[in-house]
């Protein structure tokens, strides 16, 4: 059943990967749809989906990952001009620290908004195992990746032994 899911899943991220124009195609274009692929996969596996509720769930999804990158793309926009300023060498007054601030929180409070949202939404399509799960994605994903990260990046031990033993 989860190979049928993987299957149906692959297929539909190979049609939304050709439909996009203009994607980018060189290293950092493939990477993103191989991590978009690989994150859908340990989804489906994480929250256990049925064909059908992959079927639902994850066009939703990309609606809420559009949804998010718009107000990201907006709270990007918001430090350009101050960002400009410190460039120039300008001074910045505290008010304007404290508005940008106050934007910021603004900012974050609709990123919470929007994921607490989907994940509500989501109850018409997940049980609520599933939907616990699905708060839970973010940071298992994150921790699992950290603890890759580490494995394979470990720094090689000096002298070849761990300290404390000795080769007689």
């Amino acid at each position: 059943m989860k190979k049928i899911v993987i299957a149906t899943l692959s297929f539909m991220i190979m049609s939304f990967a050709f439909a996009q124009p203009g994607k980018l195609r060189g290293p950092g274009g493939q990477y993103s749809e191989r991590m978009e692929m690989m994150m859908i996969w340990k989804l489906t596996d994480h929250l256990e989906l049925s064909e059908e509720q992959a079927e639902k769930f994850f066009p939703s999804m990309r609606l809420h990952q559009k949804q998010v990158l718009e107000i990201r793309k907006e709270e990007k926009e918001l430090f350009s001009p101050t960002f400009a300023k410190v460039k120039k060498g300008d001074q910045i007054s505290k008010s304007e620290v404290n508005k940008l601030l106050n934007k910021v929180e603004s900012f974050e409070q609709k990123k919470i908004k929007t994921r607490t949202d989907f994940i509500k939404k989501s109850g018409d399509i997940l049980d609520p195992t599933q939907q616990v799960k699905l708060m839970m994605f973010e940071p298992y994903i994150r921790d699992q990746l950290q603890d890759r990260m580490k494995e394979r990046y470990k720094p090689p031990m000096r002298g070849g032994n761990p300290k404390g033993k000795r080769r007689f």
